[in-house]
């Protein structure tokens, strides 16, 4: 008997097999205004701003003190966790991301604000999203990380 269930099984899935693929159409690509919302879902209840910059773009505020320690440039866990949301829509839709990095409140260092948004830079990077996709780090004005996220234009 359990060779008779066995082999029914077994038959069963070479069947299945022999049909070939199934056609499926291609996965769509996330628009900004899905990743948008997405990204404010899942943000919902936290200090994190997510809305629409005035060019259109998404725009994600996150503020300093959630981002980085005083006078250091390496990314705090809440940050991390932001991108590491954000990350996941950018590697799959088609977008160019801009990043602005605040100094710290009692001072304007230059290589500190290059550094925190080189971090964030490094850190969607390595959470997959490629490099050519970041195209433009600079300083915020303001006491907040921002990241602006535009759809990517035809090339």
């Amino acid at each position: 008997m359990r060779f008779l269930v066995l082999t029914l099984t077994l038959a069963a899935v070479l069947a299945g097999c022999a049909t070939g693929p199934v056609d499926r159409p291609p996965a769509e690509q996330p628009t900004l205004t899905t990743e948008q919302r997405r990204l404010k879902d899942a943000l919902r209840g936290t200090p994190v701003v997510v809305d629409t910059s005035a060019d259109g773009r998404m725009r994600i505020e996150v503020p300093l003190q959630f981002s980085f320690d005083a006078g250091r440039g390496a990314v705090k866990p809440p940050l991390a966790a932001v991108l590491d949301r954000l990350a996941a829509g950018l590697r799959s839709g088609n977008f160019d991301v801009r990043v602005a990095a605040p100094a710290d409140p009692k001072g304007s260092n230059p290589v500190l604000v290059q550094d925190r948004a080189a971090s964030v830079r490094d850190y969607l990077v390595a959470r997959g999203v490629r490099l050519a996709r970041i195209v433009g780090l600079s300083k915020a004005n303001g006491e907040f990380v921002e990241v602006l996220v535009s759809e990517r234009a035809a090339r």
